[in-house]
């Protein structure tokens, strides 16, 4: 729990087992969180909710790294995160100060969680800035040990819902993203002024590349029609990525893959790839 926290630095830990957060906190600065293995996180009992026949049903809840409302001049690199209820990696908050600045997310390496990247802010007075998400491998979103047990699932890589914050220099770039259950792309509102989708790698080849404000589903073979419908990802690839092997988990790109610039491993946490540990 690093909430309120200011000038951090995590480097090579192994979280695992719990039920919440593996990092999280509101009102943060200056973290640094990186070559660390995150897994088997998240599922605890947030609340109970009642629907509209009266029932309650109970709202769970967990990510690997969350910055929640304020946040600012984070950096998380080279980590390995894996089998987890909600998000790997998510900025997200509500309040008229949840103000997210200067956020950098790159080269790390993320199977088996519903959503690889979820972000959202609320409401239209805060403020979203220099959020880079870049050389990150991201496999298998929704495909981990919650899914089924999930009442909403929806397994994407990038979940990005409904954010009325004000949104400038959003950057996802230079990444893959393989497989999931249900979409690559979850986006419930249109805030492409702020948002540059570009030179990313999908591979998707029975669930839609886009899900677009809840109305249009993109698949593979409508991927230039989404470039030009949507003016996203104009510089991307829609083709299957060759792992050096997935089977123990190692996501490092063979000579002469599709993508062969935009691997997680052109980092520090290439090294660690090859462990195999699960």
């Amino acid at each position: 729990n690093q909430g309120g926290c200011r000038d951090l630095v995590y480097d090579g830990l192994a979280v695992r087992y719990g039920a919440a957060h593996g990092f999280g906190g509101g009102d943060t600065r200056r973290i640094i969180i990186r070559n660390c293995d995150i897994c088997w996180i998240g599922g605890g009992l947030q609340f109970w909710k009642t629907n509209k026949g009266g029932k309650e049903y109970p709202v769970r809840f967990g990510n690997a790294i969350e910055f929640w409302g304020a946040a600012e001049d984070h950096l998380v690199e080279s980590n390995r995160i894996w089998e987890v209820y909600d998000a790997a990696l998510t900025n997200q908050g509500n309040g008229d100060n949840s103000h997210q600045l200067n956020i950098v997310y790159r080269h790390n390496v993320i199977w088996n969680a519903e959503y690889s990247f979820e972000f959202w802010n609320r409401p239209a007075v805060a403020r979203t800035e220099n959020i880079l998400f870049e050389h990150n491998t991201c496999v298998d979103a929704g495909r981990g040990w919650a899914h089924a047990q999930r009442p909403d699932v929806n397994g994407a890589h990038l979940m990005f819902y409904k954010s009325p914050s004000a949104t400038t220099n959003f950057v996802i770039r230079n990444n893959i993203f393989c497989r999931s259950s249900d979409r690559c792309t979850r986006m419930f509102n249109d805030w492409r002024a702020g948002l540059t989708l570009n030179n990313n790698l999908y591979w998707s080849p029975d669930k839609p590349v886009m899900r677009w404000l809840e109305k249009t589903n993109y698949a593979l073979k409508d991927f230039a029609r989404y470039q030009s419908e949507l003016g996203l990802d104009q510089g991307s690839l829609a083709a299957e990525p060759q792992f050096v092997n997935p089977g123990a988990r190692d996501y490092r790109l063979k000579p002469g893959s599709p993508g062969g610039t935009l691997a997680a491993d052109g980092g520090p946490a290439g090294a660690r790839l090859s462990r195999g540990d699960n």
